[in-house]
């Protein structure tokens, strides 16, 4: 019987989504409402950043004596923006994988960070007002990207939770199946 106890518990927390546990909404919960209100529309807010980036010219700020670092990171923004469109897209249809979720926030801080790096080379060596466009098309991102760090955290938090209730029943079953058991004498 208790066995089966700790079976149906894994099924329980293998088959519920993130944010939820069994049929009450646990921590998470509003956090997952509100990622999976604002994931569809992070796809084609990323997609608004392409036609920005393709006006960029870095090679024309190298010429006017900016870092080659800048054509580097100008690049690798745009693969960027791609990769997490999908990763935003796939994580839009299975919110409920963790995975997925940090791909989705480390591909957004990364963004974040190189379009900090290459607002000030525009700023500086292109053209102030679309280095104000870029910043904030951005900063747009920032939402999403703080509501997906609190979703991470909790289902973490959840996970942790989880795993500490299945080993403690783990381990109550185990100390009560080796436990000598009394014998009745007739």
């Amino acid at each position: 019987m208790l066995s089966l106890t700790v079976v149906l518990l894994l099924a329980q927390s293998a088959s519920s989504p993130a944010g939820t546990s069994g049929a009450t909404p646990g921590p998470g919960a509003q956090a997952e409402w509100e990622l999976q209100r604002d994931l569809p529309r992070l796809p084609a807010q990323v997609k608004q950043l392409l036609p920005l980036l393709k006006q960029l010219n870095p090679k024309e700020w190298i010429a006017k004596g900016a870092s080659e670092i800048y054509l580097q990171q100008w690049e690798s923004v745009q693969k960027e923006v791609g990769y997490l469109e999908q990763s935003a897209q796939t994580l839009a249809r299975q919110p409920d994988r963790l995975t997925l979720a940090l791909e989705t926030f480390f591909r957004l801080q990364a963004i974040e960070t190189r379009m900090g790096n290459l607002v000030e080379a525009v700023r500086k060596y292109q053209n102030p007002a679309l280095a104000d466009l870029l910043q904030s098309l951005t900063a747009e991102h920032l939402s999403v990207k703080v509501g997906l760090q609190q979703f991470v955290a909790e289902v973490a938090a959840q996970r942790e939770a989880e795993w500490k209730v299945m080993e403690s029943e783990a381990q109550r079953c185990r100390t009560q199946l080796t436990a000598p058991t009394p014998r009745k004498t007739p």
